[in-house]
């Protein structure tokens, strides 16, 4: 057992050392392949302990971020998918010992099949730490997720690792060395083509000139209620824009402020306000006012900014807010409205507190609301996230997204296929400053932008801003070699395009092949009887 234990940390360090931010993306080519030496050496609950274990390890070190909101969130997360590893160590050994497969096969089947499962389930999933995503600095290999998405990128990498695996398990097997030969072969063509793939964004009609705020505010001044931390917030984002656009000859065409950047929450539709508590009402018009004094009278100018907005009544403590971003017009009006639709489990809402009693759900919330200080009642949007930007006489259509909804694949594709020719999310990171985090959330920017080939302007409280164009290259605002955690603006252009791609078109082609074959090789086979002798 101290051999499994030993294989299962060799496991859990290559796959965390893959990531930021140690970021040695070389390691994913062989981070799996101990998992083979493990499913062949052991069984049942030893092996399910096992891998657990590692799939713990890995999610506990590589997102040991969540963990500053609360400890409790970090382990919520981890106790469940670490199972989804122990439920891919099984199905790895059934295919290597009962199936025979070689790793070459076997590996990326088993791994790819869970990873794209427990990037969806339970709830909306949790795409974290997928493999592909260490792949994010090499642009040429990243040039294949416009044709499979990441996770065929992951789907690569396990085969490499499988190669490897089958040569340490049998070096005299015959073709062992041939299949290494032959993965490492693959990749290299991979990279070649993504390399001659490599577009020029000067090819491409022009976007927007945008003016992307990133005031650093501490997620203390945020959550708090007092007056004085409102006008602090607004202060810091019009000092920061009227820095950037003294002597700037040419206008800009829309100003972008990150998540939930107005202090006061808003109706959800419409401006009439209804019966809501008089501070609320008395901060909502002081920033109306400030807004129109400070930006849209003197700019003339839109406003996309993250706010969060409620249906019904602030006087009702359980009244459901959602997490929006609104653009304004060039007179302050409001035009459009997203509403994010992937909600944070624990942190935006309670799951499944729809399925008890009105009496018990009311009784959990004010118990969570007592334990906590606040109540996680966010409710999700139902709307496209796709802006029509000529509604405020600029062009371009937007596909919005908030926060973390930039982890998951199917977002991306859902608004291109809307006709979005331009993604841009707002984020709010202020609750995880100088972890890694931020690099993590910045490489799966660069493959949604490379899958779906439109360029991704990310705008966020503390980092990190910017832009990657179409083909996953960073234009991103930087103070001394720092990414992220200090206040500045960026004035930034990103291009238009209204390209398909394959992925877009298709969608998770790789991990439906994956899952079909897995099910294949997995399933019980039917004996046939032996005919009676004459």
């Amino acid at each position: 057992m101290i051999a499994g234990l030993a294989a299962a940390a060799l496991a859990a360090a290559l796959y965390v050392l893959a990531f930021p931010p140690a970021d040695a993306g070389i390691l994913a080519f062989v981070a799996l392949a101990p998992w083979c030496w493990i499913a062949r050496r052991f069984g049942g609950g030893r092996l399910l302990a096992l891998s657990a274990l590692a799939g713990a390890a890995i999610l506990a070190i590589g997102c040991s971020w969540i963990g500053r909101t609360a400890a409790v969130n970090l382990i919520l997360m981890v106790v469940p998918e670490s199972a989804a590893f122990a439920l891919f160590a099984w199905l790895l050994r059934r295919l290597l010992v009962v199936r025979e497969w070689r790793a070459i096969a076997a590996l990326p089947v088993a791994f790819t099949a869970i990873e794209v499962a427990r990037g969806r389930w339970p709830l909306d999933g949790f795409p974290w730490l997928t493999l592909g995503y260490t792949q994010h600095g090499w642009l040429d290999l990243v040039q294949m997720s416009a044709v499979t998405g990441v996770h065929g990128v992951t789907f690569l990498l396990a085969t490499t690792a499988g190669a490897v695996a089958d040569v340490v398990h049998a070096p005299g097997r015959r073709g062992g060395w041939a299949a290494l030969a032959a993965s490492a072969g693959l990749v290299a063509a991979l990279a070649a083509g993504g390399r001659l793939a490599a577009g020029d964004p000067g090819s491409l009609p022009a976007g927007p000139r945008l003016l992307l705020v990133q005031p650093a505010i501490p997620q203390s001044l945020k959550d708090s209620s007092a007056r004085t931390s409102s006008e602090q917030l607004l202060r810091r984002h019009f000092e920061l824009t009227e820095s950037a656009l003294a002597g700037e000859a040419r206008p800009v065409d829309l100003a972008v402020w990150s998540e939930t950047m107005l202090p006061a929450p808003w109706p959800a539709e419409g401006d009439a306000a209804p019966d809501d508590p008089e501070a609320i009402l008395d901060l909502r018009r002081w920033t109306r006012e400030t807004l129109v004094a400070r930006w849209f009278a003197p700019r003339r100018r839109p406003l996309l900014v993250g706010v969060l907005t409620y249906r019904g009544s602030l006087r009702d403590p359980f009244v459901a807010t959602l997490n929006s971003a609104i653009l304004f017009d060039a007179k302050g009006e409001r035009v459009a409205t997203y509403d994010k639709t992937v909600l944070v489990p624990g942190g935006e809402y309670l799951p499944w507190i729809d399925w008890f009693p009105d009496t018990i759900a009311d009784a959990i919330r004010r118990r969570v609301l007592d334990l906590a200080g606040f109540l996680p009642n966010l409710a999700a949007g139902t709307r496209s996230g796709v802006v029509d930007l000529e509604s405020v006489g600029v062009r371009g259509r937007a596909g919005l997204t908030i926060c973390f909804e930039i982890a998951y694949p199917h977002l991306g594709r859902r608004l291109v296929k809307d006709g979005a020719d331009l993604l841009v999310n707002l984020s709010n990171e202020a609750w995880f400053p100088d972890s890694a985090e931020f690099d993590q959330y910045t490489a799966m920017a660069v493959f949604r932008a490379a899958e779906t080939r439109r360029s991704l302007v990310r705008c966020a409280n503390s980092g990190t801003s910017g832009w990657i164009d179409p083909w996953g290259r960073r234009h991103l605002l930087t103070d001394g070699g720092r990414r992220h955690g200090f206040a500045g603006t960026a004035l930034v252009e990103p291009p238009r395009c209204s390209a398909t791609t394959l992925y877009a078109r298709f969608g998770e082609w790789v991990g439906a092949a994956a899952w079909i074959v897995l099910l294949a090789g997995v399933a019980p086979r039917r004996r046939h009887p032996r005919a009676a002798p004459a």
